[in-house]
């Protein structure tokens, strides 16, 4: 499958970077001191567009706090995976869990810079591949928020499971993904993806959770406060920015 071929070739090239910025982020001097495990599983997107290049001034300001992330695509066992926290996408209702707002984080699309070049309204896409998720309704509501009449018969377009892979189908040229813009903010600065429309659709936020019978350990409070306060920072410029 051309789509799959174009994914594997763009996230090599992709985790590479990201691979020396989480191994500063976790490099810490042992020295026999003792260290206490943290276990996280963060969705995907999250996990690489936001949580590991801040990894080293956590590292930095909780030296003793073994921190193991893992990686999701939003199904998740908290109990059954033995994990501290999960960050997960979606609307906060999740059965047995505490949950706690991290980021809002709407949709929009992002495209090669010679596609956006052929794309002069929120119609034109319509004559894009389009690459979708699992969740079907997105491309919908985008049309719909955008002011364009759109049916899911004029859709086309591979179905990928992640946002990582929709974003490096994107990258490569496949298509025209909806993303989150907070969350692939790298790819564009680099230029691998720009943005045609300022167009967005809420579809869900990261969320971070625990089990609702899980007392915090002092690991999870460092973590919880670290967390919330960086996401708390960027909501705030992002607010001043407007």
């Amino acid at each position: 499958m051309e789509a799959a071929r174009l994914v594997v070739e763009y996230l090599r090239d992709v985790l590479a970077d990201l691979a020396k910025t989480a191994a500063a982020g976790l490099a810490v001097a042992r020295g026999g001191a003792h260290h206490v495990p943290l276990t996280v599983a963060a969705v995907s997107t999250f996990a690489v567009g936001w949580l590991m290049p801040r990894l080293e001034s956590f590292q930095k300001n909780h030296p003793f706090v073994d921190l193991r992330l893992m990686t999701h695509n939003n199904k998740v066992d908290l109990a059954g995976e033995g994990l501290d926290f999960a960050i997960r996408f979606g609307e906060g209702a999740w059965h047995g869990t505490h949950a706690e707002l991290l980021l809002d984080a709407p949709l929009t699309p992002l495209c090669t810079l010679s596609i956006a070049q052929r794309l002069a309204s929120p119609a034109d896409l319509l004559g894009e591949t389009l690459l979708r998720s699992y969740r079907s309704d997105e491309w919908g509501r985008w049309f719909a928020a955008a002011g364009a009449s759109a049916s899911p018969r004029t859709m086309r377009g591979p179905v990928l499971d992640s946002s990582l892979a929709l974003a490096a189908a994107a990258a490569q040229g496949a298509g025209v993904a909806l993303l989150p813009a907070s969350m692939l903010q790298h790819d564009l600065e680099m230029r691998r993806l720009v943005r045609p429309f300022a167009v967005e659709v809420r579809v869900g936020s990261y969320w971070l959770t625990r089990l609702q019978s899980k007392a915090p350990s002092p690991a999870m409070t460092q973590f919880r406060e670290w967390l919330l306060g960086g996401a708390a920072a960027v909501c705030k410029t992002t607010e001043t920015a407007i």
